[in-house]
């Protein structure tokens, strides 16, 4: 017989918006702005002045000195900041070779060849500090190996389903031991009508294989109907995760979340097995919330239009039926837990890891403490909020 672990402890963290250069929808007045296509350089026009990490800046043959253009490894071309925005740099070529260094250092891409030591990573979030691929590696490097037994993520690994390569990186740790588990969400597998830097603009297809390999890393066989499910015999607990965004994505671009039939069956197979009926304890994830948050005391939730779990209530019904213990979700950037009337699980909502929680609180993470109970703690990074309760952001991409 396996001898059961004494407590087992997930760290449940959720909506850390990894993104090509660190920028989100979330905060757009930063976003990297670059040519939605790729930008043609003819070399009889243009010449080469400056070269470095497949940046370039290209001169036009026989013009003045500021007709330059910046053109980015996958071929996009790049603004140049004016001499005001670059601190006084007057030479056009040295700002656009300033930017291209100050953009690529911050790349998921570059940031994952080579996690930065807590001294770069200070250096580099001093002057952008709302960059969620540096707090990202931030948060997940205050969250303690040794203390931790298991990650859960609950959803918007990324933020335009690019950058699941960081998120690889900076877990490491539980991902060399096989406890990283994740689960998609609307910005991972949805579309947005604005404009983000990912390029290609991503689609339907793109965004969902690029979950499906970033799952399969993890070791995590994706069912047909879109579920996970993982038993941990030491610890004696039943994982599963839900697909959220298992259906098409409703019109005009909403983020309704739909768990679907084909999951909640494939939920009671799974509830039929001796491990689960024998499991200490049965935990299930996903991205949308099962019941509305308010944003903090004495305040209502707000409108759930183009957000809500549209089959919450079946979903809810389902689990409750077998006997899951405890659900898992992120989402709406709230921290809460709470017992709905009328169940007998206990949900834990999960604010952003990286932007913080619409309550005004800093980023969090649920520390879940498995033995033969389930003790929570909400455990606090060091950082403040991106967003509070009066921030700009639309529902639409929360």
């Amino acid at each position: 017989m396996t001898m059961q672990k004494d407590v087992f402890v997930i760290a449940h963290v959720s909506d850390l918006h990894a993104s090509t250069f660190g920028d989100t929808f979330h905060d757009g007045a930063r976003m990297i702005r670059r040519s939605a296509k790729p930008r043609p350089v003819d070399p009889k026009k243009y010449e080469v002045v400056w070269e470095e990490a497949g940046w370039r800046v290209f001169h036009q043959r026989g013009k003045k000195a500021s007709a330059i253009i910046l053109i980015d490894p996958e071929d996009y071309e790049h603004a140049i900041p004016t001499a005001r925005k670059s601190g006084g740099v007057e030479d056009p070529v040295e700002r656009a070779a300033k930017k291209a260094c100050r953009v690529e250092a911050r790349t998921a891409r570059t940031l994952s060849k080579g996690l930065p030591s807590k001294g770069a990573l200070e250096y580099l979030a001093e002057s952008t500090p709302n960059n969620a691929n540096l707090r990202l590696i931030r948060a997940a490097r205050a969250i303690d190996p040794a203390a931790v037994d298991a990650v859960f993520i609950t959803g918007d690994l990324t933020d335009d389903g690019d950058g699941y390569e960081l998120v690889r990186e900076a877990f490491r740790p539980w991902l060399e031991r096989g406890t990283l588990f994740a689960v998609p969400g609307n910005h991972d597998l949805y579309l947005f009508p604005l404009f983000g830097s990912s390029r290609p603009r991503p689609t339907f297809e793109t965004k969902r294989a690029g979950f499906r390999a970033f799952a399969a890393e993890l070791g995590l066989v994706l069912e047909p109907s879109g579920l996970w499910h993982r038993y941990l015999p030491e610890p004696n607990i039943y994982l599963v995760g839900l697909d959220s965004c298992a259906r098409t994505q409703p019109r005009f671009f909403r983020h309704n979340g739909g768990v679907g039939e084909a999951q909640l069956l494939a939920l009671q197979e799974i509830a039929k097995r001796p491990e689960w009926t024998a499991a200490r304890h049965r935990i299930v994830g996903l991205h949308h919330h099962v019941v509305p948050l308010p944003h903090g005391v004495g305040r209502r939730a707000p409108s759930e239009i183009g957000m809500r779990l549209d089959d919450a209530p079946r979903v809810a019904k389902v689990m409750d039926e077998l006997r899951v213990d405890l659900v898992l979700h992120g989402h709406r950037h709230v921290s809460e837990e709470r017992q709905p009337a009328g169940t007998r699980f206990r949900i834990l909502a999960s604010p952003s890891l990286t932007l913080g929680c619409r309550s005004g609180d800093g980023p969090s993470y649920w520390r879940i403490s498995v033995s033969q109970h389930i003790r929570v703690e909400r455990t606090y990074l060091s950082f403040a909020p991106i967003e509070d309760a009066d921030d700009a952001v639309t529902p639409e991409i929360a």
